[in-house]
């Protein structure tokens, strides 16, 4: 069985807290309904709904709360939940700061899931959970036969990432004490306990890749379909000459680097385009991923999974114009953070949909493409651009920087979160924009429908 994980928005997370902590000291109970993520190694229960149990139909003390079996779980809400292919989590808060689950708990989640399921016949996983008065989450899975499994994360994704982890005595290293010296210790064990995807790694992706490795990141999903060419070197870090020649995949070579470094961060590679079924599994797999692509289509396929399967997206781009004799006319840097409560890049104008709709063609049928160009009826598909490995650099670091700000939250403005930033190398300037929008239609639909969104995930070109 999958090692499951949880996650939510911060607008369900919030939503719950308030429920749950009402202020009277008292414990109270609620249900989360989930949908799927399926991944390659992992079970992702995406939180979409929460319940709040009717504090007068529940006997709540400071530290128990029971409710009756039927104040939710109705025959119609039974076969609702059993048509979306929901799980049910129960979850309770311990307003004294238990960060366990009692036997009193063990007791009742025994009983009420050896009920609930066998309601279902495809043996989704359910479970319960507790929430602390600092907003942490604890779950676990509940067996019929009343076994129990701990999930493997929790996190809550919006304009900061909140992340809780199972795992225990991180091993201490030198180099995880220098770490810690920056960042703190519980911040490196959060970053030694996530899987965190890197689409791409060229130019700013192999610059985002060393970063992720020498910040002591646990597990790393590496993903590009192409190979490494000499033209190359001059702006991939760790690039080798020897593996240019025999023309190596940029992931494969990309892993060897890794493993020369030796800090023990754990690789995954898969070459492939982002839209392939092994690479949307392993992305869903990831606690966040990093967009490093050119392509109009790579980030409109990263804005889909990050809606649908509530995975925090770092999009890292550089924009150069140089004039064909030595100069630059212009080079921009530039950093997005997309999360499914805020906007996303389609929004931002970042690409536009008749660019991924030439792109499919050109990858699909590229006399049809190259037809229907001259008609003037496809966009044109971009040219690789010039590279610039410091312009690069930039983007990678203010992409990072983020990062680490939204896990750690350093900033001395916690509520000044960028969802952009720009730096213009040519004009010296840089730029920072807030994030005061929504998600695209196009997105809205999406947002925590998990499996269900087989746009996603099987029928992508479609639209």
């Amino acid at each position: 069985m999958k090692l499951p994980s949880l996650v939510m928005t911060s607008g369900t997370h919030k939503e719950a807290f308030r429920y749950l902590f009402p202020g009277d000291g008292l414990e109270a109970a609620g249900i989360l309904l989930c949908n799927q993520g399926t991944g390659r190694h992992y079970q992702k229960l995406i939180a979409t709904e929460f319940v709040g149990l009717p504090y007068e139909l529940s006997k709540r003390e400071a530290d128990h709360v029971t409710w009756p079996f039927e104040a939710h779980f109705t025959p119609e809400n039974i076969a609702d939940v059993d048509r979306r292919g929901q799980s049910i989590l129960t979850i309770h808060s311990h307003p004294n700061s238990q960060n366990q689950f009692s036997w009193i708990d063990d007791d009742n989640d025994r009983e009420l899931f050896g009920s609930i399921n066998g309601w279902f016949d495809d043996g989704r996983l359910n479970g319960a959970a507790i929430m602390m008065p600092d907003g942490s989450i604890i779950a676990r899975t509940v067996s019929y036969t009343g076994a129990f499994q701990h999930f493997r994360a929790v996190s809550v994704v919006g304009d900061t990432i909140q992340f809780w982890t199972d795992t225990k005595d991180v091993a201490s290293t030198a180099y995880g004490e220098k770490q810690s010296q920056t960042l703190g210790k519980g911040t490196l064990d959060k970053l030694q306990s996530m899987k965190v995807g890197v689409v791409g790694c060229s130019g700013t992706g192999s610059i985002i890749i060393e970063l992720l490795t020498r910040n002591c990141v646990g597990e790393l999903v590496i993903i590009d379909d192409d190979v490494l060419e000499e033209k190359n070197l001059n702006r991939i870090v760790n690039g080798m000459m020897k593996d240019a020649k025999q023309r190596l995949s940029k992931v494969v070579a990309t892993k060897k680097a890794i493993k020369r470094i030796g800090l023990q961060t754990n690789v995954e590679v898969h070459e492939a385009l982002t839209d392939s079924p092994k690479a949307v599994a392993a992305l869903i797999d990831c606690d966040v991923f990093f967009g490093c692509v050119d392509s109009a289509f790579g980030r409109y396929h990263l804005d889909c999974l990050s809606s649908a399967y509530l995975v925090p997206y770092f999009d890292v781009g550089v924009h150069i114009e140089a004039d064909g004799a030595g100069n630059i006319s212009a080079a921009d840097a530039v950093a997005h953070y997309v999360h499914p409560d805020g906007s996303d890049l389609l929004s931002r104008g970042s690409y536009q949909m008749d660019q991924v709709t030439a792109e499919i063609w050109q990858r699909t049928d590229p006399q049809y493409y190259a037809e229907q160009r001259i008609a003037g009826y496809l966009a044109e598909v971009g040219e690789e651009q010039p590279a610039v490995m410091s312009v690069n650099m930039q983007a990678a670091c203010m992409a990072f920087n983020d990062f680490i700000s939204r896990v750690h939250a350093f900033r001395l403005d916690k509520d000044q979160e960028f969802a952009t930033q720009r730096f213009r190398l040519v004009h010296g300037n840089y730029e920072c924009e807030a994030d005061h929008g929504r998600p695209h239609k196009l997105f809205a639909r999406y947002k925590g429908s998990g499996d269900h969104s087989l746009l996603v995930r099987n029928n992508i070109r479609r639209d």
